[in-house]
């Protein structure tokens, strides 16, 4: 048996189809206002100031019931009162959580929708990103033309047009392959007011090299020719993207 490797897989069962510019996903009681509001407030509880920032994700049960809080694995070099804080936020997040209004069904979908939330305790409530809009950004044909298997969301990662585009980008690395680092990557950025690519960064890790590479594969993501628009007017918005990277055994002489 020889070890091959895989490029980085994505195991999303595709369409051709491109992903209409109208927000479809779960929905927060109050819509993204109160859900950005929430979350502000409940991480200045539990979490002093920092620079970095955490991601916590969850589950909805029945695409309603949020469960299974958890937070995401930050790169190195991280400090220990950062994951102690993150965790303690996580409480009030979770005792307080309301059920939310679900989004269109996927009849494909073969797992509960997850959604991610970062923990951001360095800038004040204006600046931070929303999870959603009214509408998403709207990207160039590079991004528009892989296949989506639904309507492209902030949320709704079982929507994969964003995925799919960065997933293509990616090689497996060398380094990756000689250490044996295989996983899932998370990334996050954010999509400005005016359609650019900011804050990009790694916040679930699955070991350095991979996620150096996708970091790089960030980089050639190109900027929204039309921004996400909440009650008439652009706004910024987060995703987090989950990357897969997995090498694969094959049969050789």
């Amino acid at each position: 048996m020889s070890a091959l490797l895989l490029a980085a897989a994505s195991t999303v069962s595709a369409q051709d189809a491109v992903p209409s510019a109208a927000y479809d996903g779960p929905r927060f009681p109050g819509g993204p206002d109160s859900l950005r509001t929430f979350v502000y407030r409940s991480t200045r509880l539990a979490a002093p100031a920092s620079d970095r920032q955490l991601v916590a994700q969850f589950e909805l049960k029945g695409g309603q019931q949020p469960q299974n809080f958890k937070l995401l694995p930050p790169p190195r070099p991280f400090k220990a009162p950062l994951i102690k804080a993150g965790t303690a936020a996580l409480g009030p997040l979770q005792a307080k959580m309301p059920n939310w209004a679900p989004g269109t069904p996927d009849p494909k979908a073969t797992a509960e929708p997850k959604i991610f939330l970062p923990l951001d305790v360095s800038r004040p409530l204006a600046s931070l990103p929303y999870a959603y809009a009214d509408t998403n950004p709207v990207f160039p044909d590079a991004v528009a033309l892989v296949p989506v298997s639904q309507t492209l969301s902030a949320l709704d990662y079982s929507s994969h047009s964003l995925q799919h585009y960065i997933q293509r980008s990616t090689r497996y690395p060398a380094a990756a392959l000689r250490q044996g680092q295989q996983g899932v990557v998370y990334a996050y950025f954010e999509v400005a007011e005016t359609g650019a690519i900011e804050h990009t960064e790694i916040v679930g890790t699955a070991g350095d090299a991979l996620d150096n590479e996708v970091l790089r594969a960030l980089k050639t993501l190109p900027a929204a020719t039309k921004p996400a628009m909440l009650q008439g007017r652009p706004v910024r918005v987060f995703y987090v993207v989950p990357l897969t990277f997995k090498m694969m055994m094959r049969g050789g002489a």
